[in-house]
């Protein structure tokens, strides 16, 4: 400890040993008055201290003190670094120059431009508080307040910070600027606006020369009716592309989508996303929303080029594949199968590979399921399976009504199942009931066949083009008999909530 403390007095009185050595040297002036405590200097004045030469028009020098002020076309050349200014009082003690008036400090190709200037000849340094601007080839700064570490090439801003380029703004707070990187980085709430979309963060940096970026916190990028969320957002700008690593968010408030995910890359230019860690899909339909999660995503938005001269405006278009172990749920509807894509030019959802889904107490299965959606996308109309069509529901603990055909089309009104519609070699399996008791089983085999619902539920059902079928008791109904082929029941996997359409589960009953 006492080691530290010497070492530290050492070091300040080495300092302090310093600036009284090093002293202002008078090295030219065309008139001097005076006398030894106070000259006074007139026409081309020039000081020397340390590597610094300082230049004016005429001085006040305090030999004693050693300082002076200089007045008049003030200039300093500190080795690279150039400042010009009106005044100039400058103390060789504290190593420091303070220039007012109209002041610029020229380092390579940066020019600071302020009114108040503080520059401390030892560590290389210039500090303005009443505003200032900066200018680089490539970018125009102003702050309120600045610092400028010369050895370094490190600027910092504070308060009102500007960072105006060709393509873009920058707004913040506080700032500190690389000038032999062109790297701007910020701390606090930041906006990037550019004709095109709009970055923000509070914590993360900026290439304004290659126009990429890193933002490690609350950050999004805005374009159009997109919304770009994440907490750590690479962006180009240039490419127009950026990857999401942690909590990305994509929302289309024109579509009422939103799209969640772990990692995210995103391509502006061909308006396209991959989406895979926890992906969720939220779609909202007609006051209510349907939750989907897959193992990755895939958005892409298209332009479909105006079809005739009747039409003056491109028509944009979502489209949204989710690949392996899909599972969505919405109030009334729920579902599960290896794929979806979801095609907003026919406003068609396909369910692909080993598909289930649920309306209300209605289990269907075929070999794909398809969902019509409203013009708007708004809506659900129908459900649409084109072969291996089937329909299961639960009439008791082991009986089930029971669907089949090749193909069905069920019609949704209200967000409720209300007709199916069975085509080709259609069997049905129907338990009628007395009020809350089973009577009889109803068997039948007819090429197309209707079914009515209320309230989730068979209420009537139509046979078409001449039905064969039986009825029996329940009780002398053969239970071989209860099952129409390829039966399956799966309500085990079925998602209950929006919270398990992240469980994947395989247990099906049959």
């Amino acid at each position: 400890m006492k080691r530290l403390v010497l070492s530290i007095l050492a070091t300040i009185v080495a300092l302090s040993a310093f600036s009284q050595k090093t002293k202002v040297e008078i090295k030219h002036t065309d008139l001097m008055k005076g006398d030894r405590e106070v000259r006074r200097l007139y026409g081309n004045v020039i000081f020397k201290h340390a590597d610094a030469y300082m230049y004016c028009d005429s001085a006040l020098s305090y030999a004693k003190d050693n300082r002076f002020e200089a007045y008049g076309r003030v200039r300093i050349v500190n080795k690279d670094v150039t400042i010009y200014g009106d005044t100039l009082y400058f103390s060789s003690a504290e190593n420091l120059a303070c220039l007012r008036g109209d002041i610029r400090m020229i380092h390579d190709q940066m020019t600071l431009s302020t009114h108040y200037l503080d520059y401390d000849l030892q560590q290389n340094m210039g500090f303005y508080r009443n505003g200032g601007k900066i200018v680089d080839p490539t970018n125009v700064l102003t702050s309120a307040i600045g610092q400028y570490f010369v050895n370094d090439r490190m600027l910092f801003f504070k308060k009102d910070v500007v960072l105006q380029n060709p393509n873009y703004v920058m707004n913040t707070d506080t700032m500190k600027y690389k000038t032999s990187t062109n790297i701007a980085y910020f701390v606090g709430p930041t906006t990037v606006t550019s004709d095109e979309n709009l970055l923000y963060t509070v914590n993360g940096w900026y290439n304004t020369k290659t126009d990429q970026a890193q933002m490690y916190q609350e950050s999004y990028l805005h374009s159009g009716s997109q919304y770009v969320y994440g907490d750590d957002m690479f962006y180009d700008r240039k490419k127009d592309e950026g990857t999401i690593r942690k909590n990305a968010v994509i929302k289309d408030t024109t579509q009422e989508l939103t799209l969640f995910a772990q990692y995210c890359f995103y391509e502006g230019k061909r308006q396209h996303v991959f989406m895979t860690d926890s992906v969720l899909i939220v779609k909202a339909i007609e006051g209510d929303s349907l939750y989907m999660h897959s193992d990755s995503l895939f958005f892409s938005q298209y332009k479909i080029p105006p079809m005739d001269s009747t039409q003056t405006d491109s028509v944009t278009y979502e489209e949204i594949k989710a690949y392996h172990k899909v599972r969505f749920y919405k109030s009334d509807l729920q579902g599960v199968c290896d794929s979806v894509v979801y095609n907003a030019l026919d406003s068609m959802v396909y369910l692909c590979k080993n598909p289930v889904l649920w309306s209300d107490e209605n289990q269907m299965t075929g070999f794909d399921i398809r969902l019509k959606l409203s013009d708007n996308n708004t809506k659900l109309e129908q459900i649409i399976i084109q072969s291996d069509a089937f329909v299961v529901a639960q009439c008791d603990d082991d009986k089930f009504n029971q669907m089949k055909g090749k193909s069905l089309i069920g019609y949704i009104k209200n967000n409720e199942l209300v007709r199916v519609d069975m085509f080709q070699n259609g069997e049905t399996l129907y338990y009628l009931k007395d009020e809350d008791e089973i009577v009889g089983v109803n068997r039948a085999v007819c090429n197309d066949i209707s079914a009515y619902l209320k309230n989730g539920k068979i209420n009537q059902i139509v046979f078409k083009n001449q039905p064969e079928g039986t009825f029996s008791p329940v009780e002398q109904f053969p239970k071989k008999l209860s099952r129409i082929d390829n039966f399956k029941w799966h309500d085990a996997i079925r998602p209950v909530d929006a919270q398990d359409v992240f469980k994947w589960r395989t247990d099906v009953e049959e």
